[in-house]
């Protein structure tokens, strides 16, 4: 078959729809995976920073608690000296002994959040790190995927130029018929399986009639085209 101009153009054809696909699909979903880390880093330092200000706030607490029952143990001193009775200065010594204990324990909680508060700062630590070097990580992988987009951008202008020459040399006819199969069959034109009698696009069995009508276009000198009964597509 004399369709050498044809397959040409569908190889053409073939390389565009490449370039397309990483241009549309393929580039921006390694744009949006890239950003997607940079989205995990940021959140993993709020978690951090959220977790550290929690701990912050429960050492406030028990500061806040240890300062009240400090000005109980105050109050009681001074309720005791202002008394002379017996029953008064037993409940002011009840009343002081009651915030003493309020005190040492208020106290000592909040030594024990402050022993924790190192941990949490030393994560929050590292998930600052861990951003940074994502975001660098990110920044460097967008810039080659933007060199990467120019490029491809650049390779299918060209190649639309050349496309045009290469459907100029094709049978207007034969060009007819691929230009309208191509846009819902891909490859519009494929081998055609002599042993099997089968289309090798849709993988259909064939008539004997479509594998003699392609022996024919196989010897004949003026490209005759065969086409896939179930599918369309041109049979080489």
């Amino acid at each position: 078959m004399k369709l050498d101009s044809l397959l040409a153009l569908q190889d053409e054809d073939n390389r565009l729809r490449n370039l397309q696909r990483e241009l549309l699909v393929l580039l921006p979903a390694r744009r949006k995976d890239a950003e997607a880390r940079k989205v995990i880093a940021q959140q993993a330092v709020e978690k951090a920073l959220a977790d550290d200000e929690a701990t912050i706030r429960e050492y406030e607490r028990f500061q806040h608690d240890y300062t009240r029952q400090r000005d109980n143990m105050n109050r009681a001193e001074r309720n005791a000296g202002r008394t002379m009775s017996l029953k008064g200065q037993e409940a002011a010594a009840a009343e002081y002994a009651a915030a003493e204990a309020a005190a040492a324990s208020a106290a000592a909680a909040a030594e024990r959040v402050a022993e924790n508060r190192t941990p949490t700062e030393r994560r929050l630590d590292a998930a600052r790190a861990f951003k940074a070097e994502e975001d660098a990580a990110v920044a460097d992988i967008i810039a080659s995927l933007d060199a990467r987009k120019a490029q491809v951008e650049g390779e299918i202008a060209t190649l639309q130029e050349q496309r045009g020459a290469l459907a100029a040399a094709v049978d207007p006819a034969h060009l007819h018929y691929y230009e309208r199969v191509r846009k819902t069959c891909w490859p519009a034109a494929v081998q055609f399986n002599r042993h099997d009698s089968v289309c090798t696009g849709c993988n259909l069995v064939q008539p004997a009639s479509v594998k003699q009508a392609v022996l024919a276009a196989e010897k004949s000198a003026n490209g005759t085209l065969v086409y896939c009964p179930s599918c369309g597509r041109i049979l080489l």
